[in-house]
């Protein structure tokens, strides 16, 4: 059963999620554990009751959507990010929740940079408000937002989407790939003689004894060992109460009542293809995210022109068809890796890694902070954060308080 679900925004208190449904068809016993218990999977909220209706309201607070932390993990990171992600559904009958009762969509999923750990909307209805269908093309979605390093790994869970597909496997494969990963990694470096090259040899000058090199050829182990070390996972917490796998939902045998499961019949090639956007096309002219504060780009279209006073970056362009999304950030040393689509220099002060998004849709540009350390700023109004703010020609865009000031331009 569909419900209707509502964005509003507040620019003194932040975001919120209103969802509504008959009272008739409040689940009260799921209610009921969800206050006295708190699950940490689910956004928190308050309901009231007026006219036969229920209405929730979900405080987004300083959550993210998960979109906006979308890019390349490392296999562990890749890993914990479905396991967080699947593991709500498997384990929620402990909390007297049922599966379909959570907004299983992408716009919906929202990722706490604290706790490092996915957060779910939770709908306390008799009857539900999500289905297979829902689900699928949640994972469908996930599969091609998140890319992992490892394209072996990429290919098995593709494979697995496609293919029956059936979370407590899949979770055990995930973890099986990661531990095979982990044990290559931690016996290569110590591999007997007669199994390297003969260039692997040197001979010690100082003593009688050989000491057995790695080749350049075998550093990969070396290099992922110390991408897994400075990455990050997105897995909360696990609960220390005994939890009993609730599969119900998804197995197939209880999925008789629910909507069928919508049916891929290209190969997995086709199912990976994206189509490339106006922003991609751009994007191979012009790759802004290796900008230095010492390079120049001609604008050509909607942007973000330069009027602060440090040496940044003159202007950012920016080229989103309905639908897309454009993060700023600022390009972290120790992760060594693209998180943005625009990054400033590392050194650049008062911006966080993960700053603001820019997004498009049929009423025009908007912008949402981050929650951002030292926040965004629309002509020195402070936003709050994960909460769109419509971008206006001529209005000043500020990140953080150290001169990293735009004037937003469409022409």
């Amino acid at each position: 059963m569909n419900y209707e679900i509502q964005n509003k925004n507040d620019f003194l208190t932040g975001s919120y999620i209103v969802v509504k449904i008959p009272e008739n068809e409040l689940d009260q016993c799921a209610l009921y554990t969800i206050q006295s218990e708190h699950p940490d999977f689910i956004l928190p909220f308050h309901y009231k009751s007026s006219d036969g209706q229920i209405e929730f309201v979900y405080k987004v607070g300083t959550l993210c959507k998960l979109q906006y932390f979308s890019g390349e993990l490392t296999p562990k990171e890749y890993a914990d990010l479905w396991q967080s992600l699947l593991k709500p559904l498997l384990e929620c009958a402990d909390w007297f929740m049922n599966p379909c009762s959570f907004l299983l969509n992408v716009d919906h999923l929202y990722y706490d940079k604290n706790k490092k750990a996915i957060r779910y909307i939770y709908v306390p209805s008799a009857y539900g408000c999500s289905g297979y269908d829902a689900f699928f093309e949640m994972a469908v979605e996930i599969s091609k937002m998140v890319t992992v390093s490892d394209s072996t790994l990429e290919n098995k869970v593709l494979r697995a989407i496609i293919k029956d597909f059936n979370p407590v496997e899949f979770l055990q494969m995930l973890k099986d790939h990661v531990t095979e990963c982990t044990t290559y990694s931690d016996v290569a470096p110590v591999l007997e003689y007669h199994d390297l090259p003969e260039s692997s040899v040197i001979e010690n000058k100082s003593t009688d004894e050989s000491i057995i090199e790695i080749m350049p050829e075998i550093d990969i182990v070396k290099r992922i060992k110390m991408r897994e070390a400075s990455g990050f996972k997105l897995f909360g917490r696990r609960s220390k109460r005994k939890k009993t796998p609730y599969t119900g939902f998804l197995t197939e045998s209880s999925l008789i009542s629910l909507p069928e499961r919508s049916v891929i019949d290209t190969d997995l090639e086709e199912f990976y293809r994206f189509p490339v956007s106006d922003k991609e096309k751009q994007l191979e002219v012009i790759d802004i995210t290796n900008i230095t504060q010492s390079t120049s780009i001609i604008s050509e279209g909607p942007g973000l022109k330069y009027v602060g006073y440090a040496h940044l970056p003159p202007s950012i362009q920016i080229i989103l068809s309905e639908g897309e999304m454009f993060t700023i950030g600022r390009f972290d040393a120790a992760v060594g890796k693209k998180q943005s689509d625009f990054e400033f220099d590392k050194k650049t002060r008062a911006v966080s890694r993960r700053h603001a998004v820019i997004e498009r849709d049929i009423d025009g540009y908007k912008i949402v902070d981050l929650s951002s350390s030292a926040g965004t700023f629309i002509n020195n109004k402070k936003l709050p954060p994960n909460t769109p703010h419509g971008l206006e020609t001529g209005c000043r865009v500020s990140f953080g308080n150290s001169g990293a000031d735009y004037v937003w331009d469409v022409s």
